[in-house]
Formats: structure tokens, C-alpha cells, sequence
């Protein structure tokens, strides 16, 4: 078989393989936003090496430059959909950069100075250089998962076979008649090979994330968006587990005041209502690193993590500011909905219990004091602050 019908039947279906289970999974998963690019970027390798097929039956450069343009492009897009994957702007200047000066190197050497070597150098140099800058962007992060350590490896992988093309045609010795069928066997053998091996890993890395949005799902409050006790318990486990003598935690109770007669009153609807706009007011009040969790009906908790306690009361005197503010309008300026807030900073070596039951106590002083108020328990907050 040669190797304009391996890269024609090969290449290109192997490539279609990949695109269309891609396409399957954005079906399930539309929310992952850059299994979209991905599929995208599979699709035009399809139609890059349906390109090259009938370029090698026609003879014609016109269309091997276009089939080289869809290569890079469909790396390109590869990139940019891991980017996606990770919130992060795409590179697009040193991605753009990179296509402009392999791409118009090879148009030199397919129609001015005609060299076969020179072309392989250029583009295979400008794939792997794409590359490098997927290995940056996977590199960044701050924690990579078992999964993402994989990619890692196989991109590295795919970057070196790049690199190993033109320095395989260099070593092999063969004749200028030989050199073209040789190094198009190489391409579609290493291809195959690395289009196989990458796609193994963003597999891996969608199943990844489709597990860890479940997971996710599960930890949050379908209302109000909040974690619920099992999103919460471990986290703050895990914030009280890093505290210091000089940092504590902190742990604020909320309570919607008389919660009951709002619903009696303005039915479920309403009450969802106000319960959506009361975990809005705490989220925008709340640090970006705090936990903040309905507990259960009309119970909130906010862990502040190891130093933040200080600021305990007044976050809690803001949010109750706002929710009283802005409560009125939910129901139609009927009702004047309000919440008590009780506040507890951890103690050395005390465990989550003994302190949600200490914030739980000055949430019922709250209470007891005619609600719509905050309270400490005992001297810890004042003790906190005082230590600052």
C-alpha cells in the first residue's frame, strides 16, 4: 500500500473516529464548552488529510500548502481548547505568531526556493512549538490531576516525534527520489501514533471532569447554589486542619427570622425567593475563599478560612445590612424578611462540631435578643480581635 492511500485511509479515518466520539460526548456534556473546540480541531485534521490524499493524486502543491494550513490550524485549535478547559485566555499572539512564520516559510520553499527538507523543518518545528505552548499552559496550574500528569507526558511525547521528522530524513541517508515517499510514510505512521495517544488523554481528561461535575453537583444546593452539608463538612474540616494559634477560623450561623410565616404567607414560591437572594447577598459579601453553605431550610453557615476571623463580625453586619435593604423587594415590599447571625472563632485542636454547636449557641442569643442582630459567643471574638 502506499503512502498516499495509508495517509487517505489511515489518517484520515482515525481522525474521524476521534472527532465524531468527541461529538458525542459535547452532545451529553455542552456545559464543557471546550470539547466543542476540540471536536472542531478533529474535524479539520479530517479534512486536512482528505487534502493531502487527493494533493498526492493530483500532484498539486496549491493543495498540499492548504492541507499543511488545516494541520496547524486543527493544533492550533487543540490548544485552545485546553486552554478553555482551564478558564485561561488562549495564547492566541505566539499561537498566530507561530502559524504566520511556519506557513509562510513553507509557501517559500512549495513556490519560490523549492526545498522538501526545508518544509518538513518548518512545519514540523511550528507544530511543536505548538505544542510547548499547551505543555505552558497544563504546566501552569498550580495542582495537576493523575489524569492531567498523563497528558503532560503524552504531549511531551507528540512535541519530540515532531522534532524526530525531519532529523529521521536527515539521518536516513535516502535518495532525493526516495526522500518524499519516505518522509510521507514516517508522517503517517508518527501521526497516527500521536493522534492516537492524544486523544487517549483528553479522554481521559473529559471523564475526568464529567466525574468531577457530578461529584460537584452533589456537593451544592440545587436553590441556592450554595454547598450543601456535604460540600461543606469536608472543606471546613480541611480549613480548620490548616488554622494556627495566630490564624483561627471562623464560623458564622445565619438564620432567616421567622421564616416560617414567610412561607405561610407568600407560599414556597416566595420563600425560594428569598432564600435565593439572601445566598446572593452572603456570596457577594462573603471573601472569594470563604465557604459558604445552606445547611438545611432556612440555615446558613460561612467558614472564614485561618486569619480572616477578625473581619467575622463585620461581614456579618453587612450582610444582614444588605439582606434587610434589599429583602423588601423579593415580596413586593409586604413583608421586611431579616436574619440573625451568630459568630464562633475555633479554638486550638477543637473539631467542627464542638464549634458549628458554639456558633449555633450565639445564633440562638441572636434569637433571644429580638433577632435581626449579630452576636458573638463569649469572649472569643473579642479575644480574636484583640489579638490582631
Amino acid at each position: 500500500m502506499s503512502y498516499q492511500s495509508v495517509i487517505g485511509l489511515l489518517n484520515t479515518s482515525m481522525s474521524a473516529i476521534f472527532c465524531v466520539s468527541l461529538f458525542v460526548l459535547w452532545l451529553h456534556h455542552k456545559h464543557l464548552r471546550y470539547i466543542g473546540i476540540l471536536v472542531l480541531s478533529y474535524a479539520i485534521r479530517v479534512l486536512c488529510f482528505g487534502i493531502f490524499y487527493f494533493a498526492f493524486a493530483f500532484e498539486n502543491p496549491v493543495l498540499r500548502l492548504s492541507a499543511n494550513v488545516f494541520l496547524m490550524l486543527a493544533m492550533i485549535l487543540l490548544s485552545v481548547g485546553l486552554s478553555n478547559r482551564r478558564g485561561r485566555r488562549p495564547r492566541y499572539e505566539f499561537l498566530v505568531s507561530i502559524a504566520a512564520v511556519a506557513l509562510g516559510a513553507l509557501y517559500y520553499h512549495q513556490f519560490v526556493a523549492l526545498s522538501l527538507l526545508a518544509r518538513v523543518i518548518y512545519l514540523n518545528c511550528g507544530l511543536a512549538a505548538v505544542g510547548f505552548i499547551m505543555l505552558l499552559d497544563v504546566a501552569k496550574a498550580s495542582y495537576r490531576t493523575p489524569v492531567e500528569q498523563v497528558l503532560f507526558g503524552l504531549i511531551i511525547i507528540s512535541c519530540a516525534g515532531f522534532l524526530l521528522r525531519p532529523l529521521y530524513l536527515l539521518a536516513s541517508g535516502a535518495e532525493v527520489g526516495q526522500f518524499e515517499g519516505s518522509y510521507w510514510l514516517v508522517v503517517s505512521i508518527s501521526d497516527a501514533l500521536i493522534c492516537a495517544m492524544t486523544a487517549v488523554g483528553i479522554f481521559a481528561v473529559i471523564a475526568s471532569d464529567v466525574m468531577e461535575g457530578m461529584k460537584s453537583e452533589a456537593q451544592v444546593d440545587a436553590l441556592s447554589g450554595l454547598f450543601n452539608r456535604r460540600g461543606f463538612e469536608p472543606r471546613a474540616r480541611d480549613a480548620l486542619a490548616r488554622q494556627t494559634s495566630n490564624a483561627p477560623v471562623a464560623v458564622i450561623l445565619s438564620d432567616l427570622d421567622h421564616f416560617k410565616s414567610i412561607n405561610d404567607r407568600f407560599g414556597h414560591v416566595g420563600g425560594d425567593r428569598i432564600i435565593r437572594r439572601f445566598s446572593e447577598v452572603l456570596k457577594e459579601k462573603a471573601p472569594r475563599d470563604a465557604i459558604i453553605t445552606r445547611l438545611g431550610g432556612e440555615e446558613f453557615a460561612v467558614v472564614l478560612p485561618p486569619g480572616k476571623a477578625t473581619t467575622a463580625h463585620l461581614l456579618a453586619e453587612e450582610a444582614r445590612k444588605a439582606f434587610k435593604e434589599v429583602a423588601p423587594s423579593v415580596v413586593s415590599e409586604e413583608a421586611y424578611p431579616t436574619a440573625s447571625f451568630g459568630i464562633a472563632i475555633a479554638q486550638e485542636g477543637e473539631g467542627l462540631e464542638a464549634l458549628m454547636d458554639r456558633a449555633d449557641r450565639a445564633l440562638y442569643q441572636a434569637k433571644a435578643d429580638g433577632r435581626d442582630c449579630v452576636r458573638p459567643v463569649g469572649k472569643n471574638l473579642r479575644a480574636g480581635m484583640a489579638s490582631s
